[in-house]
This record gives C-alpha cells, sequence and structure tokens, in this order.
C-alpha cells in the first residue's frame, strides 16, 4: 500500500469520525433540550404543588389567599406588598417558561398547561403588580403577550375558590 492509499484511507476515516461526532453532538442536544423540558415542567409543579399544600395547610395563608381575590382594593400597603411578592414568585416562574415557549424549547402539552396557568394569573389582582415590577426583564414578544391577555375575571372563572372566606 503506498501513501496515496494510505491518505485517501486516512480521509475516509476522518470523514466517518466528523460524521459520528455530529450525530453525537445532535443526540446531546437533544437529552439536553428533554431534561430543560423537564426541568420548567418540575419546577412548576413544585410551585403548584407548593402553594396548595400552603393552601391546604396554613389557614392564615388561604384566608389572605382568598381575600386577594376578593377584597384586594381594601389591602392595606402591607398586605398589597405581601400579594405582590406571592405573585412575582409565581410569575417569574411562568414568564421564564414563555420565554423558553418563544424559543421552541417546550412541548405542545407544556403550552398548554402554562397558558391556562397564564390566563387564570392575569385575573388576579396581585399579579400586574408583579408583573408590573419584573417585566423589563423580560423580552418584548413575553411582554406582548402577557399584556394581551384578559385581566378581569369572569363569572365561573374562580368558581373553585372558597366563597366563604
Amino acid at each position: 500500500m503506498n501513501l496515496e492509499e494510505i491518505y485517501f484511507i486516512t480521509q475516509i476515516g476522518v470523514g466517518i469520525a466528523i460524521i459520528l461526532s455530529i450525530l453525537f453532538v445532535a443526540l446531546e442536544m437533544r437529552q439536553n433540550s428533554l431534561l430543560l423540558r423537564k426541568s420548567m415542567a418540575d419546577n412548576r409543579l413544585q410551585l403548584v404543588n407548593w402553594l396548595f399544600e400552603t393552601l391546604c395547610t396554613d389557614n392564615d395563608f388561604r384566608a389572605f389567599h382568598h381575600r386577594i381575590n376578593t377584597d384586594y382594593e381594601n389591602f392595606n400597603e402591607d398586605e398589597k406588598y405581601r400579594a405582590t411578592c406571592l405573585g412575582v414568585r409565581s410569575l417569574g416562574s411562568m414568564l421564564d417558561e414563555l420565554v423558553s415557549h418563544f424559543e421552541g424549547q417546550i412541548s405542545k402539552e407544556e403550552w398548554i398547561s402554562l397558558q391556562w396557568n397564564m390566563k387564570f394569573a392575569a385575573k388576579r389582582a396581585n399579579f400586574e403588580p408583579a408583573y408590573q415590577f419584573s417585566k423589563n426583564s423580560y423580552p418584548e414578544n413575553v411582554q406582548k403577550y402577557w399584556e394581551s391577555l384578559p385581566k378581569d375575571a369572569a363569572p365561573g372563572d374562580t368558581e373553585w375558590i372558597r366563597k366563604d372566606a
């Protein structure tokens, strides 16, 4: 075998190695995307679980959370601040996921869940001040989407919320 044949065989080997490394990188990127989506879904679930567990186990928090829907206009400054902080905690997670949606990083099923959560959240009085606090840290398309959501609760939107608190 002469040097020219060895050279061509080496070039074929290099070509195969390049193709294999491109396939490996593509598989790693896909795996990373799946893990990112899973992480976002886990964060959303963890936040929802925290909220409902706290609502179930803390009477003061439950009464306060209910009053956000029913008596927000009569809150004192401390209660409004507390409600806004609760809104910032919940809204940040949703807006981060909305960024990921616009970047094509969440599944259709996750998008459906996120849309429902955002439509419900946009109608709660404490989310508007929370949004005003954090909106400048999000891109324009995220801001436009959030601002396009209806902010007035329609009859039946909060039927599941306790009426006698």
